[in-house]
C-alpha cells in the first residue's frame, strides 16, 4: 500500500514502495509532511528522501502520488540524485569553512586543523556558531549511512530543543548544482547549436548573480528567481520552435529545460516557522525528525543568538555526534577532499519524468482550494 504523506512528501519521496495499488487523496497535514510528521512514539522515519526536495514541495503543492511523473522517480534516480546532492553538500561545507576560517582570520591554523578541530575536539564558540554541528550533520547526510542513521536515532528529544535552533537556508548547494548544470549538463542539441548560446549565457549570468546574493543574505531575491525562470522560459520557447515536438532533440532540450526550472523552485526559501508549528502537539520528537527535516529543507545550523539556543546547541550536539558515530558515518575532509562532482545530468534524469504543470504553485494549506489532478504523461 503506498501511502501519501502530503506537503513535503511531493518530491521527498519514500523509495521503499512496496506495491503499485494506492489509496489517493490531496491534503496538506500537520507538522512538516512526511514520515508521521514531528510525532514521536510509532512514527518512523524513511530511511531514502530525496535530498533537498521539501523546498520543492512547499513551493508547488501537494499532489497525487500516484501518478505517471511520481511513479518515474525510482529507486535508482532518487539514489542517484542522493549521491549527487551529497557531493555537493561536502563541497559546499569546504566553502562555507574556508569563508568561516577568513573571516576569524585563522591565518596561523592549517584547513586540515581546522576541520579536524571541529570534527574531534571543537570549542564552545565552534558548537555555538553552529560549525561543529554541521561537519556532523554533513556527514549524516552521506547516503551510505543515511539509513543506518535513522534506524538508530528513535531516541526522544524535547521540542523545545528544536525550537531554539537558529535554522538557516543553504541555497548555495543548489546554487553549485545550477552552475554545474550549465556548465557540463547542457545536452548536445542545446550546447552546439548558435541560436541558443545567448541564452544560456544568460542563465548563466543570472546564476552567478544568485550565488553572490546568497554569500550576502543566505538567500536569493524573488527578482532573481523570476529573470531565471524567464530566461528558462525563453529558451523553452525557442528550443520548442527549433525542434518538433516528441523529437529526440525536443525531450532532451525538454528534460534539460524542466531540471533548471525545478531547481529554482528549491531556491525559495522555506518558512520553517510554519513547519515548527507541528511540535505544538508534541512534547517530544526524535532525533531522525530533526535531522530528516533539515536534509528535506536544506537547511543547516545558524549561529546561536540566544542563550537558550547556545544551551540547545550544547545538549544537540554530543547526540548528533552519538548517532555519527553509532552508524560509522566518519566522513573525508571536504576541505583537503577535493573529488570531483558526479555527472550533473544526474539532475536532469531526477525531473524528466515531470510536467511543466508540477512546478506551478498551488493553493496555500488549509485553503480549501483544490488543484486539477496532473495530467497523465509528459507534457513538454
Amino acid at each position: 500500500m503506498l501511502r501519501f504523506f502530503g506537503l513535503a512528501s511531493l518530491l521527498v519521496f519514500v523509495l521503499t514502495v512496496p506495491g503499485p495499488s494506492a489509496h489517493a487523496q490531496y491534503r496538506y497535514p500537520a507538522g512538516y509532511g512526511g514520515w508521521g510528521g514531528w510525532g514521536g512514539g510509532g512514527s518512523t522515519v524513511q530511511g531514502s528522501i530525496a535530498s533537498g526536495m521539501g523546498n520543492y514541495a512547499a513551493g508547488a503543492g501537494a499532489y497525487n502520488v500516484q501518478t505517471a511523473q511520481a511513479r518515474s522517480i525510482n529507486a535508482n534516480t532518487a539514489m542517484q540524485w542522493n549521491e549527487y546532492m551529497y557531493a555537493v553538500n561536502k563541497q559546499n561545507a569546504a566553502t562555507n569553512l574556508a569563508r568561516r576560517q577568513k573571516q576569524q582570520q585563522n591565518i596561523n591554523e592549517s584547513a586540515d586543523a581546522t576541520y579536524q578541530r571541529l570534527h574531534d575536539n571543537p570549542n564552545p564558540y565552534d558548537v555555538h556558531n553552529g560549525d561543529a554541528l554541521n561537519v556532523v550533520l554533513t556527514e549524516l547526510a552521506n547516503p551510505k549511512v543515511f539509513t543506518q542513521f535513522v534506524q538508530k536515532s528513535t531516541q526522544s528529544i524535547d521540542s523545545r530543543l528544536v525550537k531554539n535552533i537558529n535554522f538557516e537556508f543553504a541555497p548555495q548547494m543548489i546554487l553549485i548544482s545550477l552552475e554545474d548544470l550549465g556548465a557540463r549538463g547542457v545536452p548536445d542539441v542545446l550546447a552546439t547549436n548558435p541560436a541558443f548560446e545567448a541564452d544560456r549565457q544568460a542563465i548563466r549570468a543570472i546564476v552567478t548573480k544568485g550565488k553572490k546574493e546568497a554569500e550576502s543574505s543566505s538567500q536569493v531575491s524573488i527578482e532573481t528567481l523570476r529573470s531565471f525562470r524567464e530566461a528558462v522560459k525563453v529558451l523553452k520557447g525557442k528550443a520548442d520552435s527549433a525542434y518538433p515536438l516528441g523529437t529526440r532533440q525536443r525531450d532532451e532540450a525538454d528534460n534539460y529545460l524542466k531540471a533548471l526550472y525545478g531547481l529554482s523552485k528549491m531556491l525559495e526559501e522555506p518558512q520553517v516557522e510554519q513547519f515548527l508549528e507541528g511540535l505544538n502537539r508534541y512534547p517530544t520528537t526524535t532525533m531522525g525528525h530533526l535531522v530528516t527535516f533539515m536534509q528535506s529543507f536544506n537547511l543547516r545550523f545558524g549561529t546561536a543568538k540566544t542563550p537558550q539556543q547556545e544551551a540547545a546547541y550544547d545538549q544537540i550536539y554530543p547526540l548528533l555526534v552519538q548517532l555519527r558515530d553509532q552508524s560509522q558515518g566518519q566522513g573525508t575532509n571536504p576541505l583537503t577532499a577535493k573529488a570531483p562532482l558526479p555527472d550533473p545530468k544526474v539532475a536532469t534524469s531526477f525531473f524528466s519524468g515531470m510536467n511543466y504543470s508540477d512546478f506551478k504553485a498551488q493553493p496555500a494549506p488549509h485553503s480549501g482550494a483544490v488543484p486539477k489532478p496532473p495530467e497523465p504523461g509528459p507534457s513538454r
